[in-house]
């Protein structure tokens, strides 16, 4: 959308947008954009708050006022839980939290293990959340999660290891395997009481999880790898701008 804005003002019209992944903006250098620390596909929080998502607009929309670019503004406010509880995916009554261990040092030659029996612990709440709602959104790797999350740690042990498909470059499977997994735990784990915010959500992936844990170390592998796929990934893909910059 960026480029596009770009070819819009040549022509005349003013433009201005919404960004979800900030370096992209960076990049492209759009004439007028709105960074907002909100998950992928919620440009404007979470449904079901017209007044938060009215001064997101607005934010947006008041970046028009600039005659030119490029403009890049970070939006100052998070999603507020409040508004979370409301929406579509909050679960309501008596739910048996998950009693989580405490974090240890995983190396990654064990990875796989703690991995695999961390996602195993997690199997009823992702099966109860299908079940509440009546769809996943796991599933583009056409990979099992417990091959998918074998694969992931396989990797950071060796980037050498086999590929489970042979139907599309390994970088590109990687990133679907991460992206179902991701899909996996977040589906999971607001079946819980206190997940009530994406933010939330977020925080307790990737600072409280092996998986979170493993994730951290793709990135910090991908950002240094020599093939530029795999940079691209670490720049953009594995972990969210405001994990990295919370105080931005």
């Amino acid at each position: 959308m960026g480029g596009l804005a770009i070819y819009f003002e040549e022509e005349g019209l003013a433009t201005t947008q919404i960004s979800l992944i900030r370096i992209h903006s960076e990049r492209t250098k759009p004439p007028r954009a709105l960074w907002v620390p909100f998950e992928l596909g919620r440009p404007l929080g979470v449904p079901n708050d017209a007044h938060f998502q009215k001064r997101v607009m607005r934010s947006a929309l008041s970046l028009l006022d600039a005659e030119s670019g490029p403009v890049l503004v970070d939006y100052p406010e998070d999603v507020p839980a409040a508004a979370a509880t409301n929406s579509d995916d909050a679960m309501s009554g008596m739910v048996c939290p998950i009693d989580w261990p405490k974090l240890e040092e995983t190396p990654t030659s064990e990875l796989g293990a703690a991995l695999l029996q961390e996602m195993s612990s997690i199997v009823p709440w992702y099966e109860l959340a299908v079940v509440t709602r009546g769809r996943t959104t796991v599933g583009p790797s056409q990979l099992a999660i417990p091959e998918a999350g074998r694969y992931l740690a396989d990797f950071l042990r060796d980037p050498s290891t086999p590929c489970p498909r042979d139907d599309m470059p390994p970088d590109r499977v990687l990133k679907l395997a991460y992206e179902d997994l991701k899909a996996y735990y977040t589906e999971a784990i607001t079946m819980q009481p206190g997940f009530d915010s994406s933010k939330r959500v977020e925080d307790w992936l990737f600072g409280e999880t092996v998986f979170g844990r493993a994730l951290w170390q793709l990135r910090d592998f991908c950002r240094a790898s020599e093939d530029e796929k795999y940079r691209y990934l670490g720049r953009n893909s594995i972990v969210p701008d405001r994990q990295i910059n919370p105080a931005r």
